[in-house]
């Protein structure tokens, strides 16, 4: 999902996410592992390949995220995180695109329904351009392996999306597949994303 939650990762716990997304226009790839680092903070770092079809300026790109919740979700309740990342293509600087990001997320019907609302800002270093983002999401867990998925996304200087997906877990809590399918809220520019997700702890 794009919407992000209010939880991090258990302590001395890691987890390894990767996804493909295709577009109309371009393929992309990424792998971005995370760990919880002190107990407090979740710690991620991966790398992106993003390939034009007509093969002329791919590129990869990198992201570093830093992520923390003041009060943790907790069943039938709510929780609030902070969200600090930059993504940037690789060669091009250290610095590239610096999101700051709160997101909020809700509890319902015993961990059955959860419903996510992001709100951020987005700091973009090439045009020297701030602007806000925004998220909101929800996941139903329509049997104890599968979950579907929902959400819209967008900010203030670009066009706005939504999603469609399911999260199938094949280890429950460990290893888990999910794809989904959106495009922009008014229609246009579908696109469709593959991933998996492998989590549980690395240290004692």
């Amino acid at each position: 999902m794009v919407v992000d939650d209010a939880s991090v990762l258990s302590p001395k716990h890691c987890q390894a996410e990767s996804w493909t997304q295709r577009t109309p226009s371009q393929t992309e790839y990424w792998a971005v592992p995370a760990c919880n680092v002190g107990g407090t903070w979740e710690i991620a770092a991966g790398l992106g390949r993003i390939a034009p079809d007509d093969r002329s300026g791919a590129y990869r790109s990198g992201v570093v995220q830093a992520k923390t919740v003041f009060k943790p979700l907790q069943t039938n309740s709510w929780g609030i995180g902070l969200t600090i990342a930059n993504q940037s293509r690789l060669g091009g600087g250290m610095w590239g695109d610096l999101t700051v990001m709160v997101p909020v997320s809700v509890s319902l019907q015993d961990d059955r329904l959860l419903l996510h609302a992001n709100g951020g800002l987005l700091y973009q270093n090439a045009g020297n351009r701030r602007t806000g983002t925004w998220a909101v999401g929800a996941e139903w867990a329509a049997h104890k392996r599968l979950v579907l998925t929902l959400e819209a996304y967008g900010s203030g200087h670009g066009p706005s999306y939504r999603q469609a997906g399911l999260r199938f877990n094949l280890i429950p809590d460990r290893l888990s597949f999910d794809t989904g399918i959106g495009g922009r809220l008014r229609g246009g520019e579908p696109y469709a994303t593959f991933g998996l997700s492998f989590a549980g702890q690395v240290w004692r």
